[in-house]
């Protein structure tokens, strides 16, 4: 058997994961200060949803910064493998914040449906939730990259976090915008749907850290790609079992394969380098261990 650990690049990696939480959480701040400063002067609904919201996304910057600069660790004697597995136990505290944040926006919201909607002036919160989105997309377009760059699940998520923070900026938009040419309601009702939007980010964000921190196996399609990997290295004559599961955010492969029981030591180390290659090339595995039996056996 041979065991792999893909360590190349590791410090550029890092530089870039310090860079997109830097972004996050200054970002994050920014915004949620204005539009705190801006809801606690307006009575508009859907600027308060979207400002718990905001409010959800600092928490959730820090707990970010922490549970990434805890992951990025190099394996020592307590974590022998690495400390990739603190990264999706953050991920669980971001959801449940985001669920929070959602909470609190539909109950404000339905408060002002019952109790009625106070009049205000539309330009300042149109203002504040413009500037908002510009922000969020910017910040969505930078961290998207960065995620793509390193191949880290936990940015990616990140900045999808952001796209949905655009798109309920934009809903509260609407909704301030026909609170003036429609009903007082439309306003409250926005909030109402910036909750629904806050609740689906962080269902989805619980159910993916869920299969990391559960170690889940690679769907079909994946497992797929890497037996195509594994049975295009010369010397391989089958692939008799494949098991993956999540260690954190990156996968590990236990690898068995047969070979020619009279090939040499020196060529089943050759086979094994170019497996190791091969799977350590592709973003999100992060080690494989191989064990290599003569034909016959399984």
């Amino acid at each position: 058997m041979k065991f792999f650990s893909i360590q190349a690049n590791h410090r550029e990696n890092n530089r870039k994961t310090y860079q997109a939480l830097i972004i996050t959480l200054v970002g994050n701040l920014v915004l949620a200060i204005g539009k705190m400063t801006a809801a606690y002067v307006s009575p508009s609904s859907a600027l308060r949803a979207d400002a718990y919201n905001s409010l959800s996304d600092v928490l959730y910057s820090v707990m970010l910064v922490i549970g990434m600069i805890i992951a990025l660790q190099p394996p020592d004697i307590s974590h022998p493998q690495g400390h990739r597995r603190f990264e999706p136990l953050v991920g669980l505290v971001i959801s449940f914040s985001m669920a929070w944040a959602g909470f609190q926006a539909v109950s404000g919201s339905i408060s002002k449906i019952r109790h009625g909607v106070e009049p205000f002036e539309f330009g300042m919160p149109v203002i504040v939730l413009v500037g908002s989105a510009l922000i969020k997309l910017l910040m969505f377009w930078l961290i998207r990259r960065i995620a793509k760059d390193i191949s880290s699940p936990t940015l990616k998520t990140a900045s999808v976090d952001n796209l949905m923070d655009t798109i309920t900026s934009l809903t509260a938009i609407a909704g301030i915008l026909l609170s003036q040419i429609w009903t007082s309601l439309a306003d409250p009702i926005a909030g109402i749907l910036v909750a629904i939007w806050i609740f689906r980010a962080a269902f989805n964000a619980l159910v993916e850290n869920l299969g990391f921190l559960t170690g889940a196996g690679a769907p079909e399609e994946r497992r797929q790609q890497f037996l195509d990997e594994i049975a295009a290295v010369p010397g391989v004559a089958n692939v008799h079992q494949l098991f993956t599961e999540y260690a954190g955010t990156k996968f590990v492969l236990d690898v068995h394969i047969n070979v020619d029981g009279n090939t040499t030591l020196y060529e089943v180390h050759r086979i094994e380098t170019e497996i190791e290659e091969r799977l350590t090339a592709i973003p999100d595995v992060e080690r494989a261990y191989i064990h290599v039996e003569p034909l016959g056996y399984d």
